[in-house]
């Protein structure tokens, strides 16, 4: 026969432990209920707005779909630099990060990032750079550019924020005065395009910048990434919404950009080549534009020879 052992705690202890437990779970609780960010809107609120272009990707949607290597670029394996990076710090945002957003405007770029950090190691790693924390939370070090500064704001446990620009300080993340709740795109990928970068669009490849100066009498542009729909052969589909002051503005930028389209497919005949599936050649021809509600809406199919080039 095998004898129970049985542990019988005094009513004293039992108490203590249901308690202890308790306490655990009210803290968990009321630290979940003060957290700056709880969703991909909450992240994008985070971001500084002014005339910055706002980039959002939800890293966990492309993790799944095989899709990380498009971010990646350079497979991050390798680079020196950036396994010195990941030895250090135990972050490889490959992997870690979740969700990133961004504020870009050339002279003061901001993210804000959603995963699993490590930050002792940021803060170790930072000081090793000639770096400093002068708050438990925010550190600083200066950038390879002459008077440029990188700043880290360990914003809530899984959210960093990370300034890269001349300003050095956390009250640009200053979330309490961001708090309408505009709502955000769906999508896994999308891109915001500020009005600035569409009257200077210099900074674009030539393809981008024509279409760039094709949008500039919108009210907004956003470009998004998402599922392909009834197309079987993309992998996925780029969107164009671009929102106009009126139906007259709206006609006349959708027929710029078919006439643009038309004008690529026979610049291709003349050099007597066809749109190739597997480079832009085959995106940008495959367009498709139309007018909904003073919105041009523009829809390209990325095919699955396009991304297994890019792998």
């Amino acid at each position: 026969m095998t004898r129970r052992l049985r542990l019988k705690l005094p009513p004293w202890a039992f108490l203590l432990v249901l308690g202890a437990v308790v306490a655990a779970i009210l803290f968990s609780i009321d630290s979940y209920r003060h957290r700056f960010v709880r969703s991909n809107a909450d992240l994008v609120r985070l971001l500084p707005r002014g005339e910055s272009t706002i980039i959002f990707a939800n890293f966990t949607v492309l993790r799944r779909a095989g899709m990380m290597h498009l971010l990646a670029g350079a497979r991050p394996a390798e680079a020196p630099e950036y396994n010195q990076f990941v030895r250090q710090t135990r972050f490889d945002y490959t992997k870690d990060i979740d969700a990133v957003a961004a504020a870009i405007d050339g002279g003061q770029n901001f993210f804000v990032a959603r995963g699993r950090f490590d930050w002792d190691a940021l803060r170790r790693y930072i000081a090793a750079q000639g770096g400093s924390c002068p708050e438990g939370n925010f550190c600083r070090v200066l950038t390879s550019q002459s008077g440029r500064w990188a700043s880290l704001w360990l914003v809530q446990p899984d959210v960093i924020a990370l300034s890269a620009g001349k300003e050095v300080s956390r009250a640009i993340f200053d979330y309490q005065k961001r708090r309408e709740k505009k709502p955000t795109p769906s999508e896994p990928v999308w891109v915001h395009v500020s009005e600035k970068l569409l009257k200077n669009p210099v900074d674009l490849p030539l393809p981008l910048r024509i279409f760039a100066i094709t949008l500039q009498s919108a009210d907004s542009v956003l470009i998004s990434l998402g599922p392909a729909g009834a197309n079987a052969d993309a992998a996925f589909e780029i969107r164009l919404d671009a929102a106009c002051p009126n139906s007259v503005t709206a006609g006349t930028i959708r027929n710029q950009l078919e006439l643009q389209t038309r004008l690529l497919k026979l610049e291709l005949t003349r050099e007597r080549e066809q749109p190739n599936p597997a480079d832009l050649t085959g995106l940008l021809t495959a367009g498709s534009f139309q007018v909904i509600d003073q919105h041009v809406i523009g829809k390209w199919p990325v095919r699955k020879e396009l991304l297994k080039a890019l792998q």
